[in-house]
């Protein structure tokens, strides 16, 4: 019965308690009222009214029973999933954990000793606290990615994730493999808005041809957007100038950057050499991603045992009344 119910739905917290609906058999079985000394009765004539009377108050009882049973049953309207039309986009953040993260930025001198990660962190809080339509998810990622939030509309699950990351970084960056875990996640579900990948990164790594076309591929099965906020180290590259000379071997930031461009998707770099600079690019983004999507939001399931237990009072109260007017004796003529 509760199955049936959940297909409804609604539901019972405690279905055990419907045994007690066998209770509500007895005032329509077994007969209560008090005999009277009189040897026979049958010549009077039948009262309608006092059968009718008798009739509602074994029913009243029997309907008394069998809703304090469902009551205690902890009857309940099933969680909804409302349809609501927002601006927004459906974001998986990639969070680099390698080692250099450590680090501080590239004009240190100028500001103060905030490393990257920190920096990415206290910024991301904001993002994700200000992205209030949005569905986001996150995969960290150093020598192996790990899903830490799933994608969805729960933010405190990316809040805890980031504050995780005060434990700082270790191993070195396995940037396409974070990225195909994040692209995963998309699979198999509805495209209702704009889909994005964030990925926050200091470095770049040097991907085979069968790494770049397995992630070409994925971008455009699930028609998402790249934003690379690179963090730029101290010793780190530039993005902004080319190399002086032609092995890109020894760049992997601009051998990743030029990989990102031939994907064919929606792509956008921002290098950022300070705290501030991250700031700014994550106030970018979230204009860029500023664009209507459809997504389901979860009603809270509610509560109707208050519906059986004011039914309950209705009908104890009724047979209240009806005791009151019950005759215990023949008057004297």
């Amino acid at each position: 019965m509760n199955e049936f119910l959940q297909n409804a739905g609604a539901g019972l917290h405690a279905p055990g308690w419907l045994l007690l609906l066998l209770l509500a058999l007895v005032p329509l079985l077994v007969r209560g009222h008090a005999a009277f000394p009189y040897p026979s009765i049958s010549r009077l004539p039948e009262d309608e009214l006092s059968l009718w009377i008798e009739r509602f108050w074994r029913w009243a009882g029997a309907l008394a029973i069998a809703a304090i049973a469902v009551a205690l049953s902890g009857p309940y309207w099933g969680e909804k999933q409302l349809e609501k039309v927002g601006r927004g986009a459906h974001v998986m953040i990639v969070l680099d954990r390698s080692a250099s993260m450590n680090d501080s930025f590239a004009d240190s001198a100028k500001n103060d000793s905030e490393s990257k990660m920190s920096a990415a962190r206290r910024v991301l809080q904001s993002f994700v606290n200000q992205s209030r339509e949005d569905l986001l998810g996150m995969v960290t990622f150093s020598t192996s990615p790990i899903l830490v939030a799933p994608l969805g509309g729960d933010r405190e699950a990316v809040l805890a994730a980031l504050r995780a990351t005060e434990a700082g970084g270790m191993g070195f960056t396995a940037v396409a493999r974070g990225l195909g875990m994040a692209l995963d996640y998309f699979e198999g579900r509805p495209v209702t808005g704009a889909r994005a990948i964030l990925l926050v990164s200091d470095g770049g790594a040097h991907l085979d041809v069968k790494t770049q076309d397995t992630l070409r591929e994925m971008f455009h099965r699930q028609g998402a957007s790249l934003y690379w906020v690179y963090l730029r180290s101290a010793n780190g590259v530039s993005i902004k100038s080319a190399p002086e000379d032609e092995d890109l071997d020894a760049y992997p930031e601009h051998q990743l950057h030029d990989y990102f461009k031939s994907l064919g998707v929606n792509y956008h770099i921002y290098e950022a050499e300070s705290p501030k600079a991250v700031e700014e690019a994550l106030a970018d983004i979230a204009e860029l991603k500023n664009q209507p999507v459809k997504y389901y939001e979860a009603a809270a399931r509610q509560d109707l045992s208050w519906i059986f237990y004011l039914l309950s009072l209705l009908c104890v109260a009724a047979l209240f009344a009806l005791h009151l007017t019950e005759v215990k004796r023949w008057r004297a003529v």
